[in-house]
């Protein structure tokens, strides 16, 4: 999936263990369980659009791109002060790629870094491990069409979001008028 759905993912794992006592007990579930989200949605990607490699060339692919980052942007904005700690560990993983791509961009070499070690070991119990084995799903990565499956999960995700979070106060607490002094009467 791309990063918003992961940003998304992490925000709901988060707020979802929000409650638990002891403190330190809530932010392992919402590690371990925003890690674990990563190799889920990955999972999933096969049904969405996720061509794997750039295509500059494309129009749609720009676009859709374009969309991703714009996205991801706005919801580390909103969501990240708050809930950092589920939406580091649900996009933890895809530091794999800033590592990989990296060492071309930067033309360095990691020989400890060659390979996406946490995406390895997402797949290992995603792919290994009974319930998630049995999961399959069909691979329209190529098909423009299947971008709609990612954003209406992304859309569903949203909902959840405000619903979980209904009630709650804003982030930024509003800004009261000054205090009337004596000598100014209204």
């Amino acid at each position: 999936m791309q990063e918003p759905t992961h940003i998304l993912a992490g925000v709901i794992i988060h707020r979802s263990f929000e409650r638990v006592q002891p403190r330190a007990l809530a932010l392992g579930l919402t590690a371990v369980c925003a890690f674990l989200s990563h190799g889920l949605l990955d999972r999933l990607a096969n049904a969405t659009y996720h061509p794997p490699n750039a295509n500059f060339h494309n129009t749609f692919w720009v676009c859709f791109h374009s969309g991703v980052l714009i996205c991801t942007i706005i919801f580390l904005f909103v969501w990240w002060r708050r809930f950092k700690w589920g939406i580091f560990f649900a996009a933890l993983p895809d530091l794999d790629w800033v590592f990989i791509h990296g060492q071309k961009i930067f033309h360095i070499r990691l020989p400890f870094y060659q390979k996406p070690h946490m995406h390895n070991l997402l797949h290992m119990v995603f792919d290994e491990m009974p319930p998630f084995s049995y999961l399959r799903v069909p691979n329209h990565r190529q098909n423009p069409w299947a971008s709609l499956w990612e954003i209406s999960l992304v859309l569903v995700m949203l909902v959840a979001i405000h619903f979980l979070t209904k009630g709650r106060p804003p982030r930024i607490p509003p800004v009261s008028a000054p205090a009337r002094s004596e000598s100014h009467p209204a």
